[in-house]
Parts: structure tokens; sequence; C-alpha cells
């Protein structure tokens, strides 16, 4: 592991579903030697285990929202941590303060235009299984223009910087480029 004393206590990925926060963000902590915590898993570990779409169905978005802005607060006061948040995370308000108040934190913005995103969910099996669709649109490209019309905005303001990420055709290098930023901003 290499000497730490220079970087952030915590490394937020800001992003929406698929962008690569969790699979990048894993591996960032890795390299980093630090533990890697993904939001929405966190929040289906405490419905024991559901998925999040299982989670709506049973106790409701707002049982799930509200769930979301206790597990961003606690994540906020951990040290040596990178956080894969959720798409929606940072549209609760008090989510979106402990992520923006959380002291020597930074947070990246992991930018995807939104066909690439849906290409990218797409050709996930388990997104359509485990996350419901967030519109009356079913998921698909529409949905995804609309939601991130919504979201891109907060996501650039409460990020301490934008990476674009679309081009994965080298997954390490992405993962590289992220460390080098962690290690030069820290």
């Amino acid at each position: 592991m290499a000497d730490s004393s220079n970087l952030p206590v915590r490394v937020v990925m800001i992003g929406y579903r698929g962008s690569g926060k969790t699979t990048f963000g894993r591996e960032l902590a890795r390299r980093l030697g630090y533990a890697f915590e993904d939001v929405d898993d966190a929040i289906c570990d405490r419905f024991g285990g559901l998925s999040i779409a299982e989670i709506w169905r049973r106790h409701g978005e707002p049982a799930f929202r509200a769930m979301e802005v206790e597990v961003a607060r606690e994540l906020m006061r951990r040290e040596r941590l990178v956080v894969g948040l959720g798409g929606g995370t940072l549209m609760q308000p008090g989510a979106r303060e402990a992520v923006e108040t959380a002291p020597a934190t930074l947070r990246l913005y992991l930018k995807v235009d939104a066909a690439e995103l849906c290409k990218r969910i797409h050709a996930d099996p388990k997104s359509a299984a485990m996350r419901p669709a967030l519109t009356t649109q079913g998921g698909g490209l529409d949905e995804i223009v609309q939601v991130l019309a919504q979201r891109e905005p907060v996501y650039e303001a409460v990020a301490d910087l934008a990476v674009d990420v679309a081009d994965v055709s080298d997954p390490w290098a992405v993962v590289g480029r992220l460390e080098g930023i962690v290690r030069i901003r820290g």
C-alpha cells in the first residue's frame, strides 16, 4: 500500500446507474488500501437482502429513500473509504447535505452520456431484475434522458470534479486515471 497521508479521507463516486461507480470504486479502493461501500448494497442488506425493486414493491420508495439518507450519513462519518452512491442518493436533501459537508472528501462525478448508459444498463441482466424503472417510460433511453436531465445538475453541483468515463475500452486505464486524480487532488 502506498503512503496515504496526503489522500482524502473519503472518495465519493457520483453518477447515474451504469456509470461505473461500483466497478471502478471497488478497484480504486483496493489500489488506495481503502474499504469500499456501495450505498444501494448497504440499503438492500438492511432490508434483509431484498433487491431495490423488491424493497420498492414491499415497503415503497419513501422507505428506501429514508434508508438511503441514513446510510449516506453513516458512510460520510467513516474514514479510508470509497463510496459508490446510488444514482438518486443526492436527490435526497439529507443525503446531499451529508455528502456535501463531509470533510476531507473528494467527490467525483463519473460522467457518461445517456446513450452509453442505456447500452450498459441493458447489457447488465441483473439491472432490470434488481432495480425498478424510475418513470412510466420503463427504463429505456427516454427514461435515462429524462432522469439524467434532473440529476446531472445536482451531480455537477456536488462533485469536486467531473470525469468522463464513457470510454471503457480499457477499464484499468479508467481506474488508473481516477487513482491519479485522487492522489493529485488529495
